[in-house]
């Protein structure tokens, strides 16, 4: 009953305050069913298989006058499974709704942009990630592979979970709370984006106590070398992990799309291991409706794991598509989408995977 207050509160205040700002309501509703060998079978993904995931959310701004504007967004992910809140990153998403309460799951900012560029505060996605998003191709295909690939690189330092076996990391979402971020206006083309935590700011239910006082920080940069899209990030969790991601995007033709990305994540510092991966993704539009991904990633271990993705979408509209993909993972990877790519490092146990997605999308 609390709960449902909280979010009748915020829904009221957000429509009382539309008539002062430029408010949008947005997101997305992605529902599949799957069939894995992993020993779980047929099964329904209520949180989203292509993009990764379901979310609704709510953004808005208003002319402060002298070119300074005042904006905030409120987002949250949805399970379209049970209704409940998730974060969008996986099921630890859930897990931080019921231990904190939380409605605004992914997103909860507010800021004030200008000539200087932004500044925002609040709970918002990582720029180390927006590198690895689109690295993984993910704005033109399957959010499946993403999130499979991340783990695949290893990554983890934003919520490595330290009381798993020292051989597993757990994927627990990107979402950085208590977060302070600075986007630069664009330089000759280039843009820089800085994010860092408060002392407590790495509190997210999700690290050991050990050292839930750590900071995280985060960089980006973004811009374009002729024709190629490019970009680079790092991340640091203190004590913890640190890693950085580089991508290159080409558009060969306007039919077909290139994307190679390459990662290194270091987390010897918890205990856990040092992982490079690169992927390629390729996106080809067969037609107005019709377009078609394949994707493969690959890591560095001595027991290197792989991951194929094979996809289709048809779009039926401007804001509905229907789907299929193939998924394959080897050497611990999890083809599975509903483990969020749960990854077995160094398994002698560790079998091949395979999972098989049809679903539909809506945007609005």
């Amino acid at each position: 009953m609390k709960k449902t207050q909280v979010a009748l509160a915020a829904l009221a205040l957000v429509a009382s305050t539309a008539a002062l700002a430029d408010v949008t309501v947005y997101g997305v509703v992605d529902a599949a069913v799957a069939n894995a060998n992993n020993g779980r079978g047929t099964y329904f993904d209520g949180t989203g298989a292509w993009t990764a995931p379901t979310h609704l959310g709510f953004k808005g701004s208003e002319d402060l006058g002298g070119g300074l504007k005042a904006s905030f967004q409120l987002e949250t992910g949805v399970s379209l499974g049970n209704g409940a809140a998730v974060s969008g990153g996986s099921g630890g998403g859930t897990m931080l709704a019921n231990q904190f309460g939380a409605l605004f799951t992914r997103v909860s900012t507010v800021g004030l942009s200008g000539d200087f560029g932004s500044l925002t505060l609040g709970q918002q996605l990582s720029p180390y990630i927006v590198t690895q998003v689109v690295g993984a191709g993910a704005g033109m295909g399957p959010g499946q592979y993403f999130v499979n690939r991340m783990i695949l690189s290893g990554y983890g330092a934003a919520a490595v979970n330290m009381s798993a076996s020292p051989t597993r990391f757990r994927y627990d979402g990107f979402f950085i709370p208590n977060a302070i971020s600075y986007t630069s206006p664009s330089m000759s083309g280039w843009t820089i984006n800085a994010l860092t935590t408060a002392k407590t700011g790495a509190t997210d239910g999700l690290i050991s106590p050990s050292v839930d006082t750590d900071s995280y920080q985060a960089y980006s940069l973004s811009g374009a070398i002729g024709p190629i899209a490019v970009g680079a990030g790092y991340q640091t969790r203190k004590n913890t992990s640190s890693g950085y991601s580089v991508y290159g995007s080409l558009p060969l033709t306007s039919e077909l799309t290139l994307v190679a990305n390459y990662t290194s994540e270091d987390a010897t510092k918890a205990g856990f291991t040092k992982i490079g991966s690169s992927s390629i993704f390729a996106n080809y539009k067969l037609s107005d409706p019709l377009s078609v991904q394949v994707a493969y990633a690959r890591n560095d271990l001595s027991t290197a794991g792989t991951l194929t993705n094979v996809s289709m979408k048809y779009d039926l509209s401007k804001r509905t598509s229907t789907y299929a993909m193939y998924g394959r993972g080897t050497g611990g990877a999890d083809a599975s989408f509903a483990n969020r790519g749960g990854f077995s490092y160094n398994d002698a146990a560790a079998v091949t995977t395979t999972n098989f997605t049809v679903g539909v999308a809506h945007s609005f």
